[in-house]
């Protein structure tokens, strides 16, 4: 394996530098992010404010088993390529800086055209395909973006090409677990342990005993695989839909919301795919459904609409 390349850069030089500023739609924590220009380039430089220890040195692996297997990785991940030093002391990396804008800004926007945002959608479970071929037809193995959320997608503005970023956080070769979004705190990933599996040495090391309201901690709860991609994936579909967080929902809110995507004319394959995310059936990538959706489909699924019509779904239940 290669060591990848580094830029050493003074203290005097990155203080010169100016944060990026970022949509109010995009919640990041952990670094500072700055647009830095190298040999001609313009990067995106992330600055870990955390930059020691294991979840650091973590980082900085996955990082580098990114860089050593990029000709495995689909084209439309953005890969960092160099490691930052300040003083000889590791800070954090660069990317490529992909001019666009961030999916989540995208799917909230009611101006939108619905079918362009569908497409968006469809993009997403494309990719995830593309990544289950490589687990099948590489040595490639182990690889799965983890956090798959509205934040980590970016569309070019150029060519309406749809790039993944911040993938510090995948699951690639024998890294540690990191937080996905919509894995660490569902109410509905209780319903089913054995096909999410928890992350038994995680909640070994921080001596926590399993329980159905997992407590919050650094590393992932459960082990990434094309089971929880998918459970983001669907997650992200009903967000769109919905027009808000499905992932907080209980079980039986769940259920009551699917009953109503049903009660106004949702495909019927769909909405089973929306149900095996709960069940012990394995769930498939519902990218291949996403084609029967309408434009009244959506409009009728929002939030606000089945709030009002609630009542109606609960009344036909009993």
């Amino acid at each position: 394996m290669k060591n990848m390349r580094q830029i050493n850069m003074s203290r005097k030089a990155f203080e010169k530098l100016e944060r990026m500023a970022l949509p109010k739609e995009v919640l990041n924590t952990e670094s500072k992010i700055y647009e830095y220009t190298f040999r001609g380039e313009t990067k995106i430089l992330k600055y870990f404010y955390v930059n020691k220890g294991e979840y650091f040195a973590n980082k900085m692996y996955t990082v580098e088993m990114l860089d050593n297997y990029k000709d495995y990785l689909p084209d439309s991940f953005v890969i960092p390529d160099y490691m930052v030093a300040i003083s000889n002391r590791t800070i954090g990396f660069t990317v490529p800086k992909v001019d666009g804008i961030p999916l989540i800004c995208i799917l909230s926007n009611p101006k939108m055209d619905k079918q362009d945002q569908l497409d968006y959608l469809k993009k997403v479970g494309g990719i995830l395909n593309q990544l289950k071929g490589i687990r099948k037809y590489t040595s490639l193995k182990d690889i799965y973006i983890n956090d798959v959320n509205e934040s980590n997608f970016i569309v070019k503005q150029n060519n309406r090409e749809l790039k993944v970023i911040d993938l510090d956080s995948a699951k690639i070769q024998n890294n540690r677990i990191f937080p996905a979004k919509y894995l660490q705190n569902s109410k509905l990933l209780s319903n089913q342990p054995k096909k999410y599996k928890l992350n038994l040495e995680a909640l070994k090391e921080q001596n926590i005993k399993y329980a159905t309201n997992y407590p919050k901690f650094h590393e992932g709860l459960f082990i990434p695989s094309e089971e929880t991609d998918n459970f983001c994936y669907t997650i992200m579909i009903l967000n769109y839909l919905y027009g808000g967080n499905v992932a907080r929902f209980s079980i039986e809110e769940y259920f009551t919301y699917l009953d109503y995507l049903d009660s106004i004319g949702l495909p019927k394959e769909l909405i089973k795919q929306f149900e095996s995310i709960l069940t012990e059936r394995h769930t498939d990538n519902p990218v291949g459904y996403l084609d029967e959706l309408t434009s009244e489909n959506i409009i009728r699924a929002r939030n606000n609409i089945y709030k009002i019509t609630r009542g109606k779904v609960l009344s036909k239940k009993i």
